[in-house]
């Protein structure tokens, strides 16, 4: 008696279940079309919902645009039509014993009007350019991250070096090097003009290795020339870099690039800043007869400095323009050493 009871409920939960999805009788097909060009779209998305907004089956179109979707329950649906790129479209059908096969006209849908026409991503890079006169290093966001100042990501540039203790800079191993920006001489000391000129500030590092005689180039080993950010884009433009430097201790350096060009004028600016404190620290043991010794020296600087560069550009035709700009530069240096000597 048990078993038959049981064997009378299993019947009826599957009448019930049965009833409740009703018989995969129904099929639907069709095309898919582009609305303007008139062109088959393949491989778009083909969903039939039911009343509760749940995905019963689906398909995708093949290379002509078809598409046939089998073994659907009876019942009312929506089918949506998706593809990226375009709107979604949205139709109601109905599967039922007089109405088992759904054949629909053809489906035009259109591009979405919101869509992006081009997305332009652009990468950077350090590249190297060799040119007659100069080797041309255009100073990417790697090289930029190599150091705070540029000082720093000269070390990271060949045929390029500069001492880590007294900042003075070399070019093929001679100390007898013209550095100029933006093309222009400079009053400053370059080992310590390379300590105030922010790394995000620099665009290029023209080496002229063998200097026509314009620069008065006798007795040089050659000319390091840095240029500058000048941004000359049409409308108005801006970027903002920032870095994090961190050995013994932290260097921030940064960087604000804005222009705004209408027509043949342009108008630009560019500041930079580098901080941080510099240390250094180290012991000599001295072995000479009678005068044995250990020196156990520590030295700091703290170092700030601002890079301001502002100009307005007048362009006559694509060969000539007339331009005016400045380079401002603020620096503050404090430096502590302490050097002790102990005779053994």
């Amino acid at each position: 008696m048990k078993n038959v009871l049981f064997i009378c409920l299993m019947l009826l939960c599957t009448v019930t279940f049965a009833q409740t999805s009703g018989p995969k009788i129904g099929s639907v097909r069709g095309k898919i079309l582009d609305k303007e060009t008139q062109e088959y779209i393949p491989y778009a998305t083909i969903a039939i919902q039911n009343q509760s907004k749940e995905i019963i089956t689906g398909g995708i179109t093949n290379d002509q645009g078809e598409f046939s979707i089998k073994s659907i329950p009876t019942g009312n649906y929506t089918l949506k039509v998706q593809f990226i790129g375009y709107e979604e479209y949205q139709k109601e059908i109905v599967i039922s014993k007089d109405n088992k096969a759904v054949t629909l006209e053809t489906i035009s849908i259109q591009e979405d009007a919101q869509q992006l026409e081009e997305v332009e991503v652009i990468a950077e890079r350090s590249t190297i350019e060799q040119k007659i006169d100069r080797k041309v290093i255009n100073v990417g966001k790697d090289l930029v991250s190599a150091g705070a100042t540029a000082g720093e990501i000269m070390n990271n540039i060949p045929s390029v070096n500069v001492d880590q203790q007294t900042n003075e800079i070399s070019l093929r191993g001679n100390s007898n090097v013209r550095v100029l920006i933006d093309g222009k001489p400079i009053n400053i000391d370059p080992s310590q003009l390379l300590q105030q000129i922010p790394s995000a500030s620099i665009k290029q590092v023209e080496l002229i290795t063998n200097p026509s005689a314009k620069y008065n180039p006798e007795g040089m080993s050659g000319i390091i020339n840095i240029v500058l950010h000048k941004n000359s884009r049409m409308g108005f433009n801006g970027s903002i870099n920032q870095g994090l430097t961190f050995g013994i201790t932290p260097k921030y350096n940064g960087s604000l690039d804005l222009n705004y060009r209408v027509g043949k004028v342009n108008v630009y600016g560019n500041y930079g800043f580098n901080t941080g404190r510099q240390a250094n620290e180290g012991y000599i043991n001295s072995n000479e007869t009678g005068f044995e010794n250990r020196q156990n020296f520590d030295f700091g600087n703290d170092n700030t400095s601002h890079l301001v560069k502002t100009g307005i550009d007048f362009y006559l035709n694509d060969h000539n323009t007339i331009s005016f700009c400045t380079t401002q530069n603020l620096f503050y240096g404090d430096g502590t050493g302490v050097t002790d000597v102990n005779f053994l």
